[in-house]
């Protein structure tokens, strides 16, 4: 992407279209197929709902992006986002789904070459385990943060493959690793790399944080990936914690949410982690960089609401935290790594969890080692 095209589509201007009921799940508006009115478009900024006609109006987008919230019982047929342009429609078939139904949460599948068969075999599990959709909680990809464009470019393709591949809806979140270029001194990219930072990510893989429901749930993809200078550390920023005020204010009462980042919001792991010098100051706070510094921020957001789950990744490591908030208890769990690490001992493995009408189980955890170490 040349710096006049990304100039071009950050600077303010009006995107419009009609979300549509796409009964045969063609693609286009065929005769016949009427507008889908109170479905949530946005921009990643700024926030609008259709009308009764299905029509849709943002007048000052400025993200990369204009995408749709997808209601429960709807899936877009041509995706779920799209490159921000002056007209821009979206069709939503019918998907439906039952009043119990089955998810996954993976994490860190560090996808490369030499491993992408366990990806693969984690997203076969997820099918033979019932779950109709992943939700994978960053670090995708083996590295982006120390190596080329081509060389970074070519895993974040790689992993894009193994989600068209996979014969279920993929939902993933970024992790540190899937931020290009900013340790400078091994990658050599400059700060002014068109595709630098999480620009690469978007420009791949769509929005780095975004919502969508299914069934009677709203899950929120974040991303918890703080940069300073050639640091990555927990932070969920300004604008994002925007946008989710923004997104909460048209979920009915009650709704149960389901939160997905990489750098977890809170963890009892760093209590073991604290003596290998983790610890970051950015803007005068030191923090451990491997939780988020701001996460009190987002919970003051989402303890008005029933908050009931926050999966997480980054340490390698399943964990099942609770912590009660106000009037309610948040989960807090950390899948383990899809990816073998050296460094990382412990089982391979993934969450499953079931969804009963509006309440959802603490998951299964399904070891993806015993399933077999070959290709």
């Amino acid at each position: 992407m040349t710096s006049l095209l990304l100039a071009a589509l950050l600077s303010g201007a009006a995107t419009a279209g009609v979300v549509f009921d796409d009964a045969n799940a063609s693609g286009r508006r065929d005769p016949g197929e009427g507008g889908l009115a109170g479905v949530v478009v946005t921009d990643g900024r700024s926030l609008t709902v259709t009308g009764a006609d299905g029509a849709y109006r943002l007048d000052a987008a400025t993200g990369l992006h204009v995408f749709v919230v997808t209601p429960g019982d709807r899936h877009a047929v041509d995706g779920w986002y799209q490159p921000r342009r002056e007209t821009q429609d979206f069709a939503l078939a019918q998907s439906q789904v039952g009043d119990e139904w089955r998810f996954a949460h993976l994490s860190d599948t560090h996808i490369q070459a030499g491993n992408a068969w366990r990806t693969r075999l984690a997203f076969s599990l997820v099918r033979q385990h019932g779950a109709e959709l992943a939700l994978v909680s960053g670090d995708l990809i083996k590295d982006a943060l120390r190596v080329d464009e081509a060389t970074a470019r070519g895993y974040f393709a790689l992993y894009a493959q193994q989600i068209r591949e996979a014969g279920l809806a993929v939902w993933s979140a970024p992790g540190n690793h899937d931020v290009f270029g900013i340790e400078r001194h091994k990658s050599l990219v400059p700060e002014t790399h068109p595709a630098y930072g999480k620009a690469m990510f978007e420009q791949m893989l769509g929005p780095r944080y975004h919502a969508f429901n299914r069934g009677r749930v709203h899950f929120i993809v974040l991303d918890t990936i703080g940069i300073d200078d050639i640091n990555y550390y927990g932070f969920v920023d300004a604008l994002q914690l925007d946008w989710i005020r923004q997104d909460l204010a048209h979920l009915a009462p009650g709704t149960p949410i389901v939160t997905l980042c990489h750098i977890p919001l809170r963890s009892g792991e760093p209590a073991t982690e604290y003596a290998d010098g983790s610890l970051l100051a950015v803007n005068g706070q030191s923090s451990f960089r491997h939780v988020v510094r701001n996460h009190k921020a987002l919970s003051e957001i989402l303890r008005p609401h029933n908050w009931t789950l926050a999966l997480q990744g980054h340490m390698h490591k399943g964990e099942r935290l609770r912590q009660w908030d106000g009037d309610g208890a948040t989960r807090y769990h950390t899948a383990p790594a899809v990816d073998r690490q050296g460094w990382a001992p412990w089982p391979s493995g993934m969450f499953v969890y079931t969804v009963r009408g509006a309440a959802i189980d603490d998951g299964e955890l399904v070891i993806i080692d015993e399933a077999g170490d070959g290709k």
